[in-house]
C-alpha cells in the first residue's frame, strides 16, 4: 500500500525521541542517516530509522475537535475551535482570576515554539508553566559529544546507554576499543556492564556515593535523568561540580525547551502540582502543547483531569490527555516544522520541514493566533537560568527485616511514549515484555530467586515499611543481588503502594525513592 505522505525534498530534520540529535533525511516513508551530520555519522537507532512512519502514522490528529454537550466530538475549523478557546480562557480568568490556569509544554517543540508557550502563560498571567517531559532534567553545562571520541576516560554514572543513548553507546563502545578507561556506576547488568574497564555496583540511588575520584583531567562523566528520578538531582548538581559532566537530556529539545523558559515560575505549581491543584478544585482550566500527563501517572492524570473545568490538548499524535479534551487542535511533527532545537551537548540545530503539516498548520501558528485573539503580539524576553536547591531524598537501605531495595529500570523509558505509540517499528519493540507481562513485572536476580524458591511468572509479594504490592516475577540478570526493578509505567502504582512516590521540593518534580523492602512467595 502507497503512504499518501509526500515528501517535497529531501530536507535535514532530526530524530524526535532522545536527546542525542540524530540529524537524518526523510524519502517517503523511510529515514536515513546523514555521514555528514557530526551526530549521527551514518549511523541511527531502531527509532530514528523509524521517524518517517510518524509521517504516516494511523494515530496522527487530522482536524480540531469541540466536545459538545452530549460528550461526543465534533469536527471544527481551527480558527473556530481557536476562537472558543479565547473565549473560555477569558470568561475562566474574568470568573476566578488568571491563578487557575495552568500551561504545559513539550520537548516535542521546536526552541520557537516553546519561547511561545511561555509567552502564552505570561499573557495569561498564570505562573502555572512547566512540562511533564521536564522530569530529571539537570542543569548541567553542555559538554560536546565529540569530545568522547579524545576522552582517555569515561564515567557512567546509573545509564544504560545502549537502551537510552545508542549513539552515544556506540562512542563509549569506540573509546573501550582505542583503550579509554570505562568505569559504569550502576547496579544493573547490562550491554556496558560486560564491555567496561570496571563495574562498580552500588545500590540504586547510591551511585553518587560510590562514584570514584577523577580519573584524571581527560575524564568525561556521563548522566542521564535516572540519577534525578531516584531522588538525587540535587545531591548530584552540588557533588558534581568542578568535574566535567555531559548530562544526556531524555528528550530530543528537552535542554531546548527549559532553557526556553518552560520550567515553573518561583510562584507558580510545577506539571505535577498542576495534577493535584485539579484534584482541591484550583486548577479550571490546562492547555497541554505536546506533552501526555499519562504517560507515567495515569492515574492522578485520569482524576486531575475528571475535575478541570476546560481542557485544550494540541498535538500531533492521539494521547490519553485527549480523551479529556474540551477542544483538540492539531500539532505538527517535528519533521513537518521549520525552527531550532538544542540537543543534549547544547547544539542548536535547525529543522527543515520534509513535507507540510498534515493538517497544515504547526503548534507555533495556533500559538501565535492565539495571543494573538488574547491581544498579545509574538514577542517574549528570555527566562532567567534553570538553578535547584540543595534538598535530597536519601534512598533507603535495606535492614535484616527488609533486605530488598526496589528502584526504577529505567530500560523501559520509551514504553508509553506518544510517538512510541505512533510508530508501528518502535512500539513493536517496546511491547515485547508485554506478551508475556501484559501488566508488568518485577525483575528479580536469577541467584536470588533461586535462593527464595521463586519461579518465573511466579506472584511476588512486596512489603515495605509503608504499604505491599504483588507483581508477576521477570527472573533476568538485570536485576543484582539484593536489588529489584519495576519498569518505568509502573512509576505511579508501584510508587503508591511501596510510599517509593515523593516529591523532590528541589527540582519540583515526582521521583521514586529506592525502597526497602521484604520478599514475600
Amino acid at each position: 500500500m502507497e503512504s499518501t505522505v509526500q515528501v517535497a525534498h529531501l530536507a535535514t530534520t532530526v530524530c524526535p525521541f532522545c536527546g542525542v540529535g540524530c540529524g537524518l533525511v526523510v524519502e517517503g516513508e523511510s529515514a536515513f542517516p546523514l555521514r555528514s551530520h557530526p551526530i549521527t555519522q551514518g549511523s541511527l537507532s531502531l527509532r530514528g530509522w523509524s521517524t518517517g512512519e510518524l509521517l504516516r502514522s494511523p494515530l496522527r490528529v487530522k482536524s480540531a475537535f469541540v466536545k459538545s454537550h452530549d460528550g461526543s466530538r465534533q469536527p471544527v475549523d481551527i480558527s473556530q475551535a481557536l476562537q472558543l478557546v479565547a473565549e473560555r480562557l477569558q470568561a475562566i480568568r474574568d470568573r476566578y482570576g488568571s491563578e487557575v490556569i495552568g500551561v504545559l509544554g513539550s520537548a516535542r517543540l521546536t526552541n520557537e515554539e516553546n519561547r511561545l508557550v511561555r509567552q502564552l502563560a505570561v499573557a495569561l498571567g498564570t505562573p502555572h508553566l512547566d512540562s511533564f517531559q521536564r522530569l530529571g532534567y539537570l542543569p548541567f553545562a553542555p559538554v560536546g559529544l565529540e569530545q568522547l571520541d579524545e576522552a582517555s576516560a569515561i564515567t557512567v554514572l546509573g545509564v544504560d546507554l545502549a537502551n537510552r543513548h545508542p549513539q552515544v553507546f556506540k562512542r563509549v563502545s569506540k573509546a573501550i576499543k582505542r583503550g579509554a578507561t570505562v568505569r559504569f556506576v550502576d547496579s544493573r547488568q547490562v550491554q556496558l556492564a560486560r564491555l567496561a574497564t570496571e563495574h562498580v555496583r552500588p545500590l540504586p540511588g547510591q551511585e553518587l556515593t560510590a562514584l570514584p575520584p577523577a580519573n584524571g583531567d581527560g575524564e568525561i562523566v556521563l548522566l542521564s535523568s535516572e540519577i534525578a528520578l531516584h531522588g538525587q538531582g540535587a545531591k548530584a548538581v552540588e557533588m558534581l561540580q568542578g568535574r566535567n559532566i555531559m548530562f544526556l537530556s531524555d528528550y530530543v529539545n528537552q535542554r531546548g525547551m527549559v532553557e526556553a523558559g518552560v520550567r515553573p515560575f518561583p510562584e507558580g505549581a510545577s506539571a505535577y502540582e498542576m495534577m493535584k491543584r485539579a484534584l482541591t478544585g484550583d486548577l479550571k482550566a490546562l492547555l497541554v502543547f505536546a506533552d501526555d500527563p499519562f504517560e507515567f501517572f495515569p492515574e492522578l492524570a485520569a482524576e486531575a483531569f475528571e475535575k478541570i473545568d476546560f481542557v485544550v490538548v494540541v498535538d500531533s499524535v492521539k494521547t490519553s490527555a485527549m480523551k479529556y479534551a474540551h477542544v483538540v487542535l492539531p500539532g505538527a511533527l517535528l519533521a513537518e516544522k521549520q525552527g531550532t532545537f538544542t540537543n543534549c551537548e547544547g547544539r542548536v540545530q535547525t529543522l527543515e520541514p520534509v513535507t507540510p503539516p498534515l493538517a497544515g498548520v504547526t503548534e507555533r501558528q495556533i500559538l501565535e493566533q492565539l495571543l494573538s485573539l488574547l491581544g498579545e503580539s509574538p514577542e517574549g524576553s528570555d527566562a532567567p537560568p534553570f538553578s535547584v536547591n540543595s534538598v535530597t531524598i536519601e534512598p533507603e537501605n535495606p535492614t535484616e527485616e527488609r533486605p530488598f531495595v526496589i528502584a526504577l529500570d529505567s530500560g523501559t523509558f520509551w514504553n508509553r511514549h506518544a510517538l512510541a505509540k505512533a510508530s508501528v517499528t518502535v512500539w513493536r519493540e517496546v511491547r515485547r515484555p508485554f506478551v508475556d507481562f501484559p501488566n508488568g513485572y518485577v525483575v528479580v536476580n536469577p541467584e536470588d530467586a533461586r535462593e527464595l524458591g521463586i519461579r518465573m511468572f511466579a506472584p511476588v509479594k512486596m512489603e515495605s515499611a509503608e504499604g505491599e504490592i504483588t507483581l508477576p516475577a521477570n527472573i533476568d540478570e538485570r536485576a543484582a543481588r539484593g536489588t529489584l526493578l519495576v519498569p518505568m509505567f509502573l512509576w505511579e502504582k508501584v510508587g503508591k503502594a511501596l510510599g517509593a512516590l515523593q516529591f523532590d521540593t528541589s527540582l519540583r518534580i515526582p521521583v521514586f525513592r529506592p525502597t526497602a523492602v521484604k520478599v514475600v512467595k
